[in-house]
């Protein structure tokens, strides 16, 4: 393939990405994780519950969290992509090792601090929901290294995220976001990409955050 090929084709993909408002193409591969088999119903997942490391149940139709899910000990893939959760039970911290967690699209009116609960959680989506605001207990995720949180109706997000260092990309695309937390510290040290396309975010603002993020792309 030719340099102009290769050239064309990238301007090509993040055309694509841009006025989709979707994930860019480097950004897919948060959504391939290579853990176990797939299982896609709850009814074979509890057929050997402790077998079990990665369900997906996207666009299931499910009216509410599916309370037979927390039967499964050794869970570490989840996926409940469009449907009608509503709320994610505080029980949720009963999954201790689930490593990457799909809520998108599921009309998730609130994220409760048990998600603090999840040590291993490093991949976590909460894009296109109801939410006005992220947990504070979020910022006591240790492992955690990608967020999405694009198309909520966030003003702000809790300060102790602003000090997480182990975060590398982090979507708040299309939100009501104004400023981001006084202290970015911890996002300085790691932080990759930064999504705030669609916010409120008035040209100071989005001047100190190019400053103390000088290692970070990021996007407006």
């Amino acid at each position: 393939m030719s340099a102009k090929t290769i050239m064309l084709r990238t301007v090509f993909l993040l055309a694509i990405a841009t006025l989709g408002g979707g994930c860019a193409p480097s950004d897919q591969f948060w959504k391939r994780p290579d853990i176990g088999e797939r299982i896609t119903t709850v009814e074979d997942a509890l057929k050997q519950p402790e077998a079990v490391r990665n369900l997906d149940l996207f666009n299931r139709n499910l009216p509410a969290f599916p309370q037979d899910i927390l039967t499964l000990p050794n869970l570490e893939r989840l996926s409940l992509r469009r449907n009608t959760i509503g709320e994610l039970p505080a029980t949720i911290a009963r999954l201790p090792h689930l490593k990457w967690l799909d809520l998108g699209e599921s009309k998730l009116t609130n994220a409760p601090s048990a998600l603090n609960e999840l040590p291993d959680l490093s991949v976590l989506y909460l894009n296109d929901n109801q939410l006005s605001e992220l947990p504070v207990a979020l910022g006591g995720l240790t492992k955690l290294s990608y967020l999405n949180a694009d198309r909520n109706q966030l003003t702000a997000i809790p300060t102790p995220l602003g000090r997480m260092p182990t975060l590398k990309w982090l979507r708040l695309n299309d939100n009501r976001i104004a400023a981001l937390p006084d202290d970015l510290s911890g996002l300085s040290k790691g932080l990759q990409r930064l999504y705030l396309r669609g916010n409120p975010i008035p040209e100071a603002e989005k001047e100190r955050i190019r400053k103390a993020l000088p290692n970070c792309q990021v996007i407006f």
